[in-house]
């Protein structure tokens, strides 16, 4: 049975009630990629928060149903053995003081052995076989491979769906390019189900099956990846099409041109 998460109806708010999200529903399902785009602020990263009842002091849950295979649970339930989750800023989620194998270590309720050999297996799947690594400190590591031992530490806990939450930003090219073969790797792999939160279309356009468009804190458009990108309903996937495509013109090099008088 392919598995389902869904998230009905979500809405969440601040203390005093002030809608920051509304009526949010997204399905995630075994095997593929579902894109949040939007712009950085529309209430991305608050949705997958509210949803896994991981929201900040000072926000709360209003309304919403998030069910597993049709069975509706709360978020906490899901974090971790269910649901992994790569955060948008990799350093902020290690313990600076702990190095990569005591992280493992404290993620798994099992002997430190096995601890261990599954942290390898996990590493080695993310391109970080090198055996110095789960001794050294997260200050030790580059922001890329900080990303790649976060998804390591997801995979250990063997969760079917994953989350990752702007996993590109702050990478080079180069870094970015391999995180995006290692996401689509992992899905081809292992059937993970996966929400990736971006506002960059180009990863969307890469990775995702499905692409859900965000603006202010409501869902304005989902649709098939192809379908979306080649014929955009709403006006605002119109728009940040429209922008893509403006940026990526201005990141072409200009043309050469001829130099009248030059000699061949």
């Amino acid at each position: 049975m392919t598995r389902l998460l869904s998230i009905e109806d979500l809405a969440v708010a601040t203390g005093s009630g002030r809608p920051l999200v509304r009526g949010v529903s997204l399905t995630l399902r075994a095997g593929r990629i579902l894109a949040l785009l939007g712009e950085s602020g529309c209430g991305k990263s608050l949705s997958l928060l509210g949803a896994l009842d991981a929201l900040p002091p000072g926000l709360r849950r209003m309304g919403g149903v998030v069910a597993l295979d049709g069975r509706p649970c709360a978020g906490r339930e899901l974090r971790g053995g269910i649901v992994a989750t790569v955060l948008q800023n990799p350093r902020e989620a290690f313990n600076p003081l702990l190095t990569l194998r005591a992280h493992a270590r404290e993620t798994l309720e099992v002997r430190k052995a096995e601890a261990d050999a599954r942290l390898a297996s996990a590493l080695a799947e993310v391109g970080l076989d090198d055996p110095a690594v789960p001794g050294l400190l997260p200050g030790e590591m580059s922001g890329g491979m900080l990303q790649r031992a976060m998804i390591a530490l997801a995979l250990i806990r063997e969760a079917p769906f994953l989350i990752a939450d702007e996993p590109t930003t702050d990478l080079d090219p180069v870094a970015r390019a391999r995180l995006m073969d290692l996401l689509a790797g992992l899905r081809a792999r292992r059937g993970l189900g996966m929400l990736l939160v971006t506002h960059d279309l180009g990863v969307a356009a890469r990775l995702a099956d499905e692409v859900a468009v965000m603006q202010g804190g409501r869902i304005v458009e989902t649709a098939p990846t192809a379908r979306l990108f080649a014929a955009p309903a709403h006006r605002h996937t119109r728009d940040l099409l429209a922008a893509h495509a403006m940026l990526c013109a201005d990141d072409r090099p200009p043309a050469k041109t001829a130099t009248v008088g030059a000699v061949a």
